[in-house]
């Protein structure tokens, strides 16, 4: 497998064995299989899994098998109609499964009393609403990483071998908006389940002001067309902060999970505790988003010309 020699911006030039699409696709595989895992999980705090409660916990596996085969496609033959149809029908299949996973729990939300509305401990102890919407969010970056960016930084964008067309956006200007996006839902998520502790310890704040951190910084990003090095490397930075509160939230999560020492672990608890995966939102955004950074263009007319010597 050759390597090219492939532009970071604001941090420098690596060899990479794979294009920014494929890294991407790898990525949403992976997740895909890991929200299927997160699903069963969140879905045996009720004693058993109903039938359509089943439809995440299959599709998850599956469908993140299917990219891996049309990933191996990609990499072995190059881009080509038939990886990129497994792709969109995937990924199209995964944007309507978290939609409707996400209205089936805001009708959860609901409450049972006609005039009442809803209420803030229907909105932290129901089923969680964003939860679902990975799906959906996932679906949607498969969806753009699949197309060929035909004019770098234009918005004209091709899906090989059947169609190509503008977009208002600049192909890494809508990766970023989904990373944004995402970690406002993160943020959401982790405000409401931290809300079931009454927010007793304030470090279960740090998550929610990190995290609308890095999503403004990531909003800010989107808004603008043209990002000088050092904006990219303010943006690295800040991703790399995502992932260190995604995995140190895994780790806390997981300890307060786990029995004393000397005690037997008690999987009720890791079923019923705190959530062992959620947190791993922020570290999946985050590495989302250093794969956004790589190959994208930078405006060096933003850059000071070097005084004359």
């Amino acid at each position: 497998m050759t390597t090219r020699s492939t532009r970071i911006p604001g941090v420098g030039t690596l060899r990479l064995p794979f294009r920014r699409s494929d890294l991407l696709l790898a990525l949403v595989a992976f997740v895909q299989i890991g929200l299927g895992v997160e699903t069963f999980l969140a879905h045996l705090i009720s004693g058993s899994v109903k039938p359509g409660e089943s439809i995440p916990i299959i599709f998850g596996p599956v469908a993140g098998v299917f990219l891996l085969i049309a990933g191996a496609i990609r990499v072995r033959r190059g881009t080509n109609t038939l990886s990129s149809l497994i792709v969109i029908v995937v990924a199209a299949a995964s944007v309507v499964v978290g939609v409707v996973g996400s209205a089936f729990h805001w009708a959860r939300i609901q409450p049972a009393v006609p005039g009442i509305g809803a209420q803030w401990d229907w909105l932290v102890f129901a089923p969680p609403v964003t939860g679902p919407l990975s799906f959906a969010g996932v679906g949607l970056l498969a969806i753009i990483a699949v197309l060929e960016d035909t004019r770098p930084e234009s918005g004209r964008l091709t899906l090989p071998g059947i169609i190509t067309f503008n977009t208002p956006l600049a192909q890494t200007r809508q990766f970023l908006w989904l990373i944004a996006f995402g970690l406002y839902a993160a943020t959401l998520s982790a405000f409401l389940d931290h809300g079931r502790t009454d927010f007793e310890n304030p470090w279960v704040w740090t998550p929610v002001v990190l995290g609308v951190f890095g999503a403004v910084a990531t909003t800010l990003m989107a808004l603008y067309a043209r990002h000088s090095p050092s904006d990219w490397f303010f943006f690295f930075v800040t991703m790399l902060v995502m992932i260190g509160v995604g995995v140190l939230g895994l780790g806390l999560h997981l300890n307060a999970d786990l029995p004393e020492s000397g005690e037997a672990v008690v999987v009720e608890r890791l079923i019923r505790g705190a959530p062992v995966m959620a947190p791993m939102l922020f570290a999946i955004m985050g590495a989302f988003g250093l794969i956004t950074m790589v190959g994208a263009e930078t405006d060096e007319a933003r850059i000071p010309d070097a005084p004359a010597e």
